[in-house]
């Protein structure tokens, strides 16, 4: 089981800044996982679930998954995406604003194992970030793609005074994917 993965790809934050301008505040939708974060800790959905909704879950029993009107605005996403040569589910922005902290919690059947694979791009991120997964803390730089295996234990505290924003991708394992892997 592999933990985390640093993936050789690596990507243009200013562009991928020049999306996020695009939104304003009112944007950004409160995360629904809410016993397991205090502060702010928000998202807007760019591929969602093909229910009628465009929400942050990335409902794991959806039948398909479809850009939300948010990409279109979004081309730096798009180029980002165009890099990944397996099929994507759930693609969302998610903040998270200084003083906010993400509980110690885990998800479930999101590894390289089961099939649907977690990649974290860093689009606004710093030092004071303190991301932990299975008690050891990963430090990601802005740009960088990064595999973790959330079926494991991870929290995140903003210790900064600047937000942190992370390109999240839900990717489906196929070979391509695999090939990272020693």
């Amino acid at each position: 089981m592999t933990p985390t993965l640093k993936l050789p790809l690596a990507f243009d934050t200013k562009d991928l800044r020049a999306d996020l301008a695009n939104f304003s505040s009112a944007d950004w939708v409160p995360h629904f996982n809410i016993h397991y974060y205090e502060g702010d800790w928000s998202g807007i959905a760019l591929r969602a679930p093909n229910n009628g909704r465009a929400d942050l879950f990335p409902d794991p029993e959806a039948k398909g998954f479809v850009d939300t009107p948010a990409l279109e605005s979004c081309p730096s996403v798009r180029a980002v995406l165009s890099r990944f040569e397996c099929e994507t589910r759930s693609v969302r922005f998610l903040r998270l604003l200084p003083g906010s902290k993400i509980r110690h919690h885990r998800d479930y059947e999101l590894s390289l194992e089961d099939g649907l694979a977690r990649v974290h791009i860093p689009v606004r991120t710093s030092t004071e970030v303190e991301f932990y997964l299975d008690g050891k803390r990963i430090e990601m730089n802005e740009g960088e793609a990064w595999y973790l295996n959330f079926n494991l234990y991870h929290s995140v505290e903003n210790n900064g005074r600047d937000e942190r924003v992370h390109l999240v991708i839900d990717c489906v394992v196929n070979d391509w994917f695999r090939s990272f892997f020693p």
